[in-house]
């Protein structure tokens, strides 16, 4: 066989290798090896597609953004409306306790008064000081000051130095201190003297049993293996509050199973956000992927809380048969959480460099594990604030 003959045979070996295909959405033609699948697209096109998507969800946020404006608008239209209200009854009163204030003592009727009449009430009262507080009538009025008289001072220092057990006053209830504020003193009050007596003023039982504790709103952070490491920049503005629940290999129907057991005690309205999904792209196919997305809505539904999904990273060790259903699930979970009202918050743009992940492909290293924390702890102080 001569060397021309072996030329020919590796030719057409190569011709058989490699192939002419066109992109399904540009009509341009590349030369590929192999086989290529049958909804082939370019690089240039599957840009496209990922600028296209970004701006439709950018479009979602404005109407949302632009939905949450208006809401806030009303609502403070009919504040200043009712504000206004009170402003023009306390006005009323206001003159209503001046004219008041002229009226006689004894009769409550009109006096004439004169300067010798004056005077004479000057000689008769020489021999005594008479004390008034002459700015009682600033109080009813809005933003007055209070006056405090040498007697407050002295009675609020004999309070201050009396025991509990003599059964004296400890604390001054006024018309304007809120329940939480009467509460808060009792509290302090028994801490600071050891004594379980019943310290709680009469007139305010009331009050304090129909008042609640304001609680700070939960947030949950559940997902698969990928959130490993987050705890800490998640957790670090408010611990006490926040938790991140990480299920290593779980998969949607698991979380679906444990959802109600981990959010257990999770107060009104908790803000959860789930990232799920990444080992079932392995296993099932689209159609049995959104059945167990739409079950999961449902779970969420009956909880009701603010969710908010988080879209599924790429997978650098699979191939692009892998990639490419991943991000049709992702535009897809993306249309969903719109429809049922749920947040969708991606991160595909922000994990293609392969540094962030570790040697397997699968995980993250410890540079994806701080940049998927500090991305998820923004979405926490804005989905909050």
């Amino acid at each position: 066989m001569t060397d021309s003959e072996v030329a020919v045979g590796v030719t057409h070996v190569a011709d058989d290798t490699m192939k002419m295909t066109g992109c399904g959405s540009c009509g341009m033609y590349m030369i590929l090896e192999g086989a290529p699948g049958k909804s082939f697209l370019c690089m240039k096109c599957r840009l496209i597609e990922l600028m296209e998507e970004k701006i439709r969800g950018l479009e979602m946020q404005v109407e949302s953004l632009v939905e949450f404006r208006k809401g806030f608008e009303q609502i403070m239209e009919q504040r200043h409306e009712v504000s206004e209200g009170k402003s023009s009854d306390l006005q009323m009163e206001a003159g209503l306790g001046n004219s008041e204030g002229r009226l006689g003592e004894e009769s409550g009727q009109w006096k004439h008064v004169t300067k010798r009449t004056r005077q004479r009430k000057r000689r008769a009262s020489e021999g005594e000081i008479e004390l008034q507080n002459r700015f009682a009538e600033l109080e009813n009025e809005e933003g007055a000051q209070q006056v405090v008289t040498e007697g407050d001072r002295a009675r609020k220092k004999r309070r201050a130095v009396s025991p509990i057990g003599k059964g004296e006053e400890l604390m001054e209830i006024t018309p304007n201190m809120s329940p939480r504020r009467i509460q808060d003193g009792l509290k302090r009050i028994t801490r600071e003297n050891g004594n379980g007596k019943n310290l709680q003023p009469e007139g305010t039982g009331d009050r304090l049993e129909n008042s609640t504790v304001t609680r700070k709103r939960q947030v949950y952070v559940i997902g698969d293996s990928l959130l490993r490491r987050i705890d800490r920049p998640v957790t670090r503005a408010d611990p006490e509050n926040r938790r991140v629940c990480c299920l290593p290999g779980a998969k949607i129907r698991d979380v679906d199973l444990r959802l109600k057991r981990i959010l257990k005690g999770a107060g009104k309205n908790p803000l959860i956000i789930l990232h799920v999904g990444t080992n079932d792209t392995a296993r099932f196919s689209l159609e049995s992927i959104k059945g167990d997305y739409a079950r999961l809505g449902r779970t969420l539904k009956e909880i009701e809380a603010q969710v908010i999904f988080s879209g599924i990273l790429p997978i650098p060790r699979e191939g692009q048969q892998r990639c490419d259903k991943i991000m049709t699930i992702n535009r897809w979970l993306r249309q969903w959480c719109y429809k049922e009202g749920f947040g969708m918050y991606g991160h595909w743009e922000a994990f293609m460099d392969r540094g962030q992940f570790s040697r397997d492909g699968l995980h993250l290293s410890r540079e994806g594990n701080r940049l998927l924390g500090w991305r998820l702890a923004q979405l926490i102080k804005r989905a909050l604030n």
